[in-house]
């Protein structure tokens, strides 16, 4: 077997392997989760790298491909998502899942990768096994939460509450709800081009004149889109203004073509968790992430 680099034509093979894995909870990883070809270039699309640099492939004596793993990560991060270790069901049993992993941590180190962090579902025992014998430790659990109708609508809890679609110059506003939230840090030209890049979709809450709340989705893949940031002003959470605001934003997704939507959950946000749930969600995979510095 030999461990190479990714090349485009690799594309096909993997995502094959990708879609069995996510089929079973015994497989499920969470990255990758490619249902077609342009969901794995749209996924280091997003992160501004190039799946050649960041991505390798098992591929056997007679050339098949039979697995891959890697990374994702924004350009020059010290911090990155481990691209599981995938095999084809009919290649297991060899070690290439182990051999697969080492060869990315080495890529890793080289890539000046510092911390890795790993997210599989909680059923997956052997790549449970696999990452914590190697050095992985857990850290936290995320509810995968799924869509796969048009989301139910929400009452607006708030009168004169107003939804819509995010304008350029409603930027700062959202910044500021952002980072009172306390996401990851976003200047303000990050903001602006986040708005208008064409592959992320805002929607806003106004109360009056004020924007009191925000979605943040993610269409880089148009038929499963991706709920990324929800903000609400600290006067209003809890309160179901942003769980009406999202069913509101998910309704004009799946009318342009979305078939399904997808967002990360803490099990211990318990309201958020409810919220989700009425408007049309379940509890899709448990997940487990774990972590290793390099």
């Amino acid at each position: 077997m030999t461990i190479r680099a990714f090349r485009s034509e690799d594309a096909g093979a993997l995502v094959a392997i990708a879609r069995s894995c996510a089929r079973g909870e015994t497989d499920f990883v969470l990255v990758p989760l490619w249902e077609t070809e342009r969901d794995l270039f749209a996924e280091y699309e997003r992160h501004g790298v190039a799946p050649e640099d960041h991505l390798l492939v098992a591929e056997a004596g007679d050339g098949v491909v039979v697995g891959c793993t890697g990374f994702v990560r924004r350009p020059s991060a010290s911090a990155a998502g481990l691209v599981c270790p995938i095999v084809a069901r009919d290649s297991r049993g060899h070690g290439t899942g182990g051999e697969l992993l080492r060869a990315a941590l080495a890529m890793g180190g080289e890539l000046g990768v510092k911390l890795v962090s790993a997210a599989i579902g909680v059923r997956n025992r052997a790549g449970y096994s696999l990452l914590t014998a190697l050095g992985f430790r857990p850290a936290r659990q995320h509810y995968l939460m799924r869509l796969d109708d048009v989301p139910i609508a929400v009452r607006l809890p708030i009168e004169g509450l107003q939804l819509d679609v995010a304008r350029a110059d409603d930027a700062d506003a959202i910044l500021a709800i952002y980072t009172a939230c306390g996401f990851e840090p976003r200047t303000p030209e990050a903001m602006r081009t986040l708005l208008a890049d064409g592959r992320h979709a805002h929607a806003v809450a106004r109360h009056g004149s004020r924007v009191v709340a925000f979605a943040e989705i993610e269409t880089h893949w148009a038929e499963r889109p991706w709920v990324a940031f929800v903000g609400v002003d600290t006067l209003l959470q809890n309160r179901g203004v942003g769980s009406a605001l999202v069913s509101w934003a998910l309704v004009r997704q799946f009318e342009a073509g979305a078939q399904s939507a997808l967002l990360l959950l803490s099990p211990g946000n318990r309201p958020a968790l409810q919220a989700y749930e009425k408007a049309g969600f379940h509890r899709h995979r448990l997940i487990d992430v774990l972590e290793k510095g390099l």
